[in-house]
């Protein structure tokens, strides 16, 4: 769960069991329209996806009195393409003594006998694992649900842990003997932890030990998955923990000794506002598919009545020459497009911001593929833009030749520990010192190092992303592979509007046989996706203009053309229909 505020509250169940069912319509112009989420009220962390009798589920963290978080509920939604969505109503409140503090993060399980079940955190007496079962198993849309007197059926935290912090069940898979195992997130002795269950009946479980930790006084992995990575010739599963971002490491699991030994350093699966995601199996497609809570990024939120929602459904397999996953939107998608426009005229993206003539839109579906640039480069498109170009939100694939380290240049952001120097110390020996710490340590992506300035310590500050360089006389940067690295940027320094104005940035993993480079953004409202290289690369963002800054155009921040390759752009529908 994203928002760990703890409140115990008495709920009035008539109001948690209040329906969601309806189609939806804009509360204003910057709500999402082709996103899942409510149509009002706050929403965090995907719950229970699954595919059930025809319909894919998706429940989700949602209080039913508010649009700020508490009164913690499972909101639910369907859908028969995962395209089209209908609202239900709330399928799990906090109505017990056991859930009174709220029916937190949990997932769904197909059991044998192809019936699903639910696994949830109850919050009433610290944080312990609760379970939820289906009134009628014939109804392919689950619409009830109700919680057997056999909760909780984990009443106690792992050996070292506390039940302060232990939460978000995963998925249960089965293991070689029969029974069945479950991923809880905890912090076991002050380390963000994968701890594992093992059941035979969902009711009486037994801690099987820790398939996973940070190794360092983390604190919590909230949100853990576990699954088998798709298209892995090797045979690796995934570990997937949320703490300061979506974070994953590709391994091998050894079912018969419950242990996993990482086989790549961590990977994220996105460089934006996406946190808590969850993923489940797709029978249908033999596919795993992803979901991501996208928090807004303004202060407006709660007036509007309205917070938070999914991403797109993104299809996770695997690159084995990169050894990265890919995160693909579902080509289901698609049948949202209407009013194509392919852009044939212009031939190459020119060096500045160039606008296309009539096509606008805050519904929007845009693919552009372009030759890869020769040296270092910038290039992409800007959405959200004013009709003088004065505001706009642009999403770049750019080269940083990041060779340090680099003098006078700063790289904000993505820190995930620090240390300082003496006063008076050497500049160039600590930032060789700060250089061969992010070099010795497998989280690190790149440094920074930080020049004494009145009263501070010079200081080494080291980063588990990669974010955008800027110019900056107290710096001295640079990245842990000391070579040149392909970006995907959100700068939204000029988005305008009163949302957060810094860029997101992440690398984007480049192959010598890349002879193109693939950019697709959506834009929905105030949510922006952009997706590059076919899921290599992924940044959810937001941006609060005015409904008026509706206009596309073309960047380069470069010195030379970049040549066009196709630009297709497409107006979306909603995606919401009536309940069946």
């Amino acid at each position: 769960m994203g928002t760990r505020r703890m409140c115990y509250a008495v709920v009035l169940v008539a109001v948690m069991s209040a329906g969601l069912a309806g189609a939806q319509g804009p509360v204003d112009d910057q709500q999402p329209q082709f996103h899942p989420g409510p149509p009002k009220n706050w929403m965090n962390d995907p719950n229970g996806p699954m595919y059930y009798k025809g319909y894919y589920h998706l429940f989700f963290q949602y209080n039913p009195m508010g649009p700020s978080w508490g009164h913690m509920s499972w909101g639910h939604i369907i859908s028969k393409d995962l395209a089209h969505w209908s609202h239900l109503p709330v399928a799990l409140s906090p109505d017990e003594d056991y859930d009174k503090g709220g029916v937190f993060t949990g997932s769904a399980t197909i059991r044998d006998d192809g019936t699903p079940i639910i696994v949830y955190t109850c919050v009433g007496h610290g944080q312990l694992q609760c379970i939820a079962l289906p009134n009628d198993t014939g109804d392919a849309t689950l619409s009830a649900w109700h919680k057997p007197a056999q909760n909780p059926v984990i009443s106690q935290a792992p050996p070292g842990g506390t039940t302060g912090q232990f939460r978000d069940d995963t998925t249960a898979w089965k293991s070689p003997d029969g029974s069945w195992r479950m991923v809880v997130g905890a912090s076991i002795k002050g380390v963000g932890s994968a701890s594992l269950w093992k059941t035979t009946d969902f009711y009486n479980w037994t801690f099987a030990g820790v398939l996973a930790d940070s190794n360092t006084n983390a604190g919590m992995w909230e949100c853990p998955d576990f699954y088998p990575a798709v298209g892995d010739s090797k045979g690796r599963y995934v570990l997937k923990y949320s703490a300061g971002g979506d974070w994953y490491r590709l391994g091998d699991y050894d079912p018969a000794h419950d242990t996993f030994k990482p086989s790549t350093e961590p990977g994220r699966y996105d460089y934006g506002q996406f946190y808590a995601s969850k993923r489940f199996y797709d029978p249908v497609k033999k596919r795993q598919i992803l979901y991501g809570w996208s928090a807004e990024e303004d202060h407006d939120a709660a007036s509007r009545g309205w917070q938070g929602h999914q991403t797109l459904p993104r299809s996770v397999t695997i690159d084995e020459e990169l050894d990265v996953l890919l995160m693909t939107p579902v080509e289901e998608l698609e049948v949202l497009r209407k009013n194509h426009t392919s852009i044939t005229s212009i031939k190459e993206i020119a060096p500045g911001v160039q606008m296309l003539e009539n096509v606008q839109g805050l519904q929007l579906d845009i693919v552009l593929v372009v030759k890869v640039p020769n040296g270092k480069s910038s290039v992409g498109v800007a959405v959200r833009a004013s009709a003088d170009l004065h505001n706009m939100t642009s999403i770049l694939v750019g080269q940083e030749n990041l060779h340090g380290p680099l003098n006078n240049t700063d790289m904000p952001g993505d820190d995930y520990r620090g240390f300082v120097y003496p006063l008076h110390s050497d500049d160039a020996t600590n930032a060789e010192n700060c250089s061969a710490t992010c070099t010795a340590e497998a989280e690190c992506v790149a440094w920074t190092y930080v020049r004494q300035g009145d009263p501070h310590n010079p200081r080494c500050a080291l980063k588990k992303g990669l974010p955008s360089t800027r110019p900056s006389s107290c710096c001295i940067s640079g990245s842990k592979n000391n070579s040149a690295i392909s970006t995907l940027t959100v700068n939204r320094t000029v988005s305008g509007g009163t949302g957060n104005q810094g860029s997101r940035s992440g690398p984007l993993p480049t192959k010598s046989s890349d002879t193109n480079i693939s950019l697709r953004v959506f834009v929905d409202h105030s949510m922006v996706e952009a997706i590059a290289q076919d899921g290599r690369s992924c940044i959810t963002a937001h941006v609060y203009p005015p409904a008026s800054n509706d206009r596309i155009a073309l960047v380069n921040f470069g010195d030379s053309p970049v040549e066009i390759v196709s630009l297709d752009i497409y107006q979306m529908d909603s995606c919401w229909i009536p309940p069946p």
